[in-house]
């Protein structure tokens, strides 16, 4: 099957998973039809995309210029008694909490991060990383070990293309406001090819209909949209025709090669790949083995105009199969869940249901795999619509149910979980501009640890020249790391853990400890005997 044919063949799967973003869960006013329920959800997206897209930049480049972070791991008695059973009886009443205060900063291809680690509120040391993501390298010093820096690369060598592909990466990411459209080219591009897909979208049967997941239903309006393989390719023809000679898309290319993200023959260079794809499509219309499946989209629309459920499936002669389904009916104040994502005999099932107050969500679902529960998630007070976008407050408890599967490896695995819960508790200050996420692991009721990070804007961190460090070791040469620990100087972050509370034993084993791997990472000199 050539590379055309496979165009084709999932050129309808295309369609329908566009319309189903374009439609949203947006009301859909005096819709009548399939069409109408895609064009009006169609506007509703492109002008709510097209109005949050410029804040969203100036969001991401005020974080990237200056943001703060405190990550803490937190331990309980409970979870102190575990893990001293685990090292063989060690004594850890001394260790209450472990935090990394962090400042960031990403600029120019260079990601900074300054902290400090602090052990039970006693400052150990700091720790500073800078990774140079062109180059793939992390320089990491610790000034109370050695001013010297350590270089460990984080990835592969790259060929000179890829080196400048992550270059111009990371320099968009470094100024994202002005890498993205603006509102009015995002308007226009969501319109445009939003409309190219829902025109190719062929009308199917209304029907009415009560949709209905755990015993909570609503009467709706079913409308259905079918492509087949012929309006597949005339869609993906149309797209592409349009697209190779776009006025807008060459004006981002054009505004992109202005601000050094891409060079002045990337333009040239998506023409022609357009253009081979034209070509692919063509060379398909005198295959012969066309595929007989076609798709289709249910959408339950209720009596307030919205939509509420859908369905998108493969349709193979008299065979249907569902792939996709979403499906959120609400009644007497409570609103039910039902999301299938699957092919043959492997689906993945979020389903469940809720009831929400004073703009607050409570309920229970469970997390399914293959018709097997997995998973079962509470979910506590989550805030439906946020004072500012981003900035959530609410409690998830995820817990493991006892196994029934056949499998006695898993059902071991599911049996050795069950019992233990994981507590995601997020909770944001819009004001303040502030966020923590707090993830606790607990047993029969009791926390055994927790671990937190809290995050916000700030001034960021000073980025140094990369080029001009001073001393610096690579990780993977083993005469300069023999060189790096034997000039290093453990005193100060021997002393300060002790000031932790770390017994004195445990922190001058850990200096025995370093001068071993001083001794065990020189090399061996001396002579071997020569043979007799």
């Amino acid at each position: 099957m050539n590379r055309g044919r496979n165009i084709l063949k999932k050129a309808a799967a295309v369609a329908m998973s566009s319309s189903m973003i374009l439609a949203g869960g947006s009301n859909v006013w005096a819709a009548g039809s399939y069409q109408e329920t895609a064009r009006a959800s169609l506007q509703t997206l492109t002008e709510s995309v097209a109005g949050a897209i410029d804040g969203y930049a100036q969001d991401v480049n005020r974080s990237l210029q200056g943001s703060k972070g405190t990550l803490t791991l937190k331990v309980e008695d409970t979870g102190k008694a575990i893990i001293g059973s685990m090292l063989g009886q060690e004594d850890l009443t001394w260790l209450q909490d472990l935090k990394m205060d962090m400042d960031i900063s990403v600029k120019d291809g260079i990601e900074a991060i300054d902290s400090t680690i602090l052990l039970n509120g006693e400052k150990i040391c700091d720790l500073n990383i800078y990774q140079d993501m062109a180059e793939m390298t992390q320089y990491i010093q610790v000034p109370e070990i050695s001013d010297a820096y350590i270089a460990v690369k984080t990835a592969d060598e790259m060929n000179g293309e890829s080196q400048e592909i992550m270059q111009t990466y990371m320099n968009v990411l470094s100024d994202l406001g002005s890498a993205l459209p603006d509102a009015e080219t995002t308007r226009t591009l969501l319109d445009r090819y939003g409309t190219l897909v829902i025109d190719s979208v062929e009308e199917g049967s209304t029907v009415e209909e009560n949709v209905s997941v755990e015993g909570i239903g609503e009467d709706c309006t079913v409308y259905e949209g079918k492509i087949t393989g012929a309006a597949a390719r005339t869609m993906l023809e149309n797209i592409l025709v349009s697209a190779k000679d776009d006025a807008e898309i060459k004006g981002l290319f054009d505004h992109w090669t202005e601000n050094g993200y891409s060079s002045e023959d990337q333009y040239t260079e998506y023409q022609s790949a357009v253009e081979k794809l034209l070509e692919d499509m063509k060379s398909a219309e005198t295959d012969g083995s066309e595929s007989t499946e076609d798709f289709s989209e249910r959408v339950w629309v209720n009596g307030e105009n919205k939509i509420v459920g859908r369905e998108i499936g493969i349709v193979d002669g008299a065979d249907y199969e569902p792939i996709f389904t979403l499906k959120t009916p609400s009644q007497d104040g409570k609103t039910a869940l039902l999301l299938e994502v699957g092919a043959d005999d492997s689906h993945l099932t979020l389903t469940g249901s809720g009831a929400s107050a004073d703009g607050l969500l409570n309920g229970d679902y469970i997390f399914a795999v293959d018709g097997t529960e997995t998973l079962d998630i509470k979910v506590e007070n989550l805030e439906l619509k946020p004072e500012k976008t981003g900035y959530y407050n609410g409690t998830f408890t995820v817990s493991f149910p006892e196994s029934t599967s056949e499998d006695s490896g898993d059902a071991a695995v599911s049996n050795m979980l069950n019992g233990f819960s994981a507590v995601i508790n997020m909770n944001s200050d819009a004001s303040a501009e502030t966020s923590t996420l707090d993830l606790s692991l607990v047993t029969s009721g009791v926390s055994l640890g927790s671990l937190s990070l809290t995050g916000g804007y700030g001034q960021g961190a000073e980025i140094p020249d990369l080029k001009s460090l001073g001393s610096v070791y690579t990780a993977d040469d083993q005469e300069a790391m023999t060189e790096y620990l034997t000039n290093a100087d453990w005193t100060v972050l021997t002393e300060n853990l002790k000031k932790a509370g770390v017994p004195q034993e445990l922190a001058d084993g850990l200096l025995m400890t370093m001068e071993s791997a001083v001794e065990d990472s020189a090399p061996d000199t001396t002579a071997e005997e020569p043979a007799a």
